[in-house]
């Protein structure tokens, strides 16, 4: 079956629904006319007879004429209308005498036009009785051709028979143009998502006229999706390709030190220290590993992570006695918690809070110290971490939250460039922020904004 193109369908039923509306239109003018028409040939008939039976009236020498037989058919044919001057039996005694059967009619006399069909042909009758002195009354009786039938009007206004589908032609032509400008867009969206298939480049984008129409408001939110599209595929692209180089270190040592492992398989020092390696490597790619999988889930939706009530004080207060236990450099952990309670992921808001105290110490100075505050008020949850540290460079703080992205001063560092962005997904997840303030040298701050509920 051939396809039908939308500039096609559009014109189509454009030029049906004016055609139907000219239809419409046409018969509401002819019966207008029709109607007018007969007002006006039954308002001339019951003129004409009223003038006749006036003047058969009050003129004698008109009466006399009329009895005697003295005048011409002509001086009884008046503007269209036939009269015939008849006794009180019906009989003719002048005029036009054209029909037998309107002898055979009943006089009415009342002076009021009727449709009559005499010979097949339609007629407005009009009979008037006149009161005559000195004689029996008489009748006038007018006759004119009634108004055409509707076929008869439609050919009698041939020339808007034919004008008709000249004008439908061109509505239909200037239809199709118009449509086929209108939809210029249409076809740019679908040239453009084409060559996007073919050539897989999400750079490219649809022209936009700037009419602020709704095709060009479609033109914009499918750039804005194209926008979109790229950004995100070129994250997930970044995001591989820095995965597959953390990966790649792990593995490589872990195959490393099995292959000295092997060589020395003897000594148990050396395979003690090897195993104690694989193993450091194995932890490395562990926490690699579950943080690719969140992030994916969040991402993705794929897996849930239901939130219930809980007491934020508590939870932060054993993160930070755990991170005290295990901070090195002689770092001080202190907290200063107000009661705040939320609706929150328990496992995801633990994680957020040992990052963002795990890279307070990470980054902090010898002997130095983690100042960890937790706040609220009716609507929202603040939980801050301080550090008196190195600090972030200027250019690299509106970085710090990238996945993998780590600071030419910290690669020296054992992190993955992970946590601080597990950090704002995690906060984006209860509809919350993450913000960091630092100077190089004095030490940084991250707080983290939630909504409760």
């Amino acid at each position: 079956m051939k396809r039908v193109s939308i500039k096609l369908k559009l014109s189509l039923w454009f030029t049906l629904i004016l055609t139907v509306i000219c239809v419409i239109m046409l018969l509401l003018m002819l019966g207008i006319y029709h109607r007018t028409d007969r007002e006006l040939l039954m308002q001339t008939l019951t003129s004409t007879v009223d003038k006749t039976a006036s003047k058969l009236r009050t003129d004698r020498r008109f009466q006399k004429d009329v009895m005697d037989g003295r005048l011409d058919d002509g001086d009884f044919y008046e503007e269209d209308v036939q009269i015939m001057i008849l006794d009180e039996h019906g009989r003719h005694i002048a005029g036009l005498f054209l029909y037998e059967e309107l002898d055979e009619k009943t006089l009415a006399g009342t002076g009021k036009a009727v449709r009559v069909e005499l010979d097949g042909k339609g007629f407005y009758c009009c009979d008037k009785r006149v009161h005559v002195i000195h004689s029996d009354d008489l009748y006038v009786r007018g006759l004119i051709a009634a108004e055409d039938d509707l076929p008869g009007s439609l050919m009698s206004h041939s020339r808007i028979l034919i004008a008709m589908p000249l004008l439908l032609a061109l509505a239909f032509g200037g239809g199709y143009l118009i449509t086929g400008r209108l939809l210029r867009p249409v076809r740019s969206i679908r040239k453009t998502a084409e060559e996007i298939r073919v050539s897989g480049d999400l750079a490219k984008r649809i022209e936009t006229n700037g009419s602020g129409d709704e095709l060009d408001e479609l033109s914009q939110t499918i750039n804005a999706m194209f926008d979109k599209l790229e950004n995100d595929f070129d994250a997930q692209k970044q995001f591989t390709s820095n995965a597959s180089h953390e990966l790649r270190t792990p593995v490589s040592v872990i195959l490393a030190q099995c292959e000295y492992g092997f060589d020395h398989a003897d000594n148990a020092e050396e395979l003690l220290e090897v195993i104690t390696s694989v193993q450091e490597q194995g932890y490395r790619m562990s926490g690699l590993i579950r943080s690719l999988l969140m992030f994916t889930r969040i991402e993705q939706g794929t897996e849930r992570y239901p939130k219930a009530e809980t007491d934020l004080s508590e939870l932060v207060r054993s993160v930070c006695a755990d991170m005290r236990i295990i901070a090195d450099k002689n770092i001080t952990v202190s907290e200063e918690l107000a009661p705040v309670t939320a609706c929150v992921n328990r496992e995801m808001f633990t994680l957020l809070t040992v990052n963002l105290i795990q890279n307070a110490v990470r980054y902090g100075k010898e002997n130095g110290s983690v100042r960890v505050k937790l706040s609220g008020d009716d609507e929202t949850a603040v939980l801050s971490v301080e550090d008196d540290g190195i600090g972030i460079a200027a250019e690299d703080l509106p970085h710090i939250w990238e996945r993998f992205y780590r600071s030419d001063r910290s690669r020296s560092s054992k992190g993955l460039g992970l946590g601080l962005a597990l950090v704002k997904q995690i906060a984006g997840f209860h509809g919350g922020t993450a913000e960091a303030e630092s100077r190089e040298g004095v030490g940084s701050r991250f707080t983290v904004t939630i909504r409760k509920n």
